[in-house]
């Protein structure tokens, strides 16, 4: 039998203990670990994004996401319009203010996996992370199929 315990545990605090790092690397640009995991996935997959769509990258419920951009609106970092195509949809657009943020946010991401992974062989690395993929896919079919 797995300790879940144990388990639970360690994966919560790492989460835990990211969130705090990140929130306070951008604590000068008065942004929190949620909006940057937002703007993250705008760096990564582009500007023009229907809100719908950061939902399902991110794996957050509507309504997070929802308050996590209308707080990035408010503090300038995105800018939300109507979708043309479909108008009960909004598509997110970085700003200037955002794209200048861009290195910073990044940043903060990259030193918290360098921190780590700080004396882990990469191979073991990718080994890592391919488990917690696995994990998460086993996981899923769980939840899945226990509905």
């Amino acid at each position: 039998m797995y300790d879940f315990q144990s388990i639970v545990s360690s994966a919560g605090r790492m989460v835990q203990i990211g969130r705090m790092c990140v929130n306070k690397g951008l604590k000068e640009i008065g942004l929190g670990s949620a909006e940057a995991d937002v703007l993250m996935f705008l760096y990564s997959v582009g500007d023009g994004v229907r809100q719908d769509d950061i939902v399902a990258g991110i794996e957050v419920s509507k309504a997070a996401i929802s308050r996590t951009i209308k707080s990035l609106e408010k503090k300038g970092y995105v800018a939300r319009k109507q979708n043309l195509c479909d108008r009960r949809s909004y598509v997110v657009w970085l700003t200037e203010r955002a794209w200048k943020a861009e290195v910073l946010v990044k940043r903060q991401y990259e030193d918290l996996v360098n921190a780590a992974c700080l004396g882990i062989p990469e191979e073991k690395v990718k080994e890592v992370v391919e488990l917690f993929k696995h994990v998460v896919n086993n996981m899923e079919k769980y939840r899945l199929d226990a509905s």
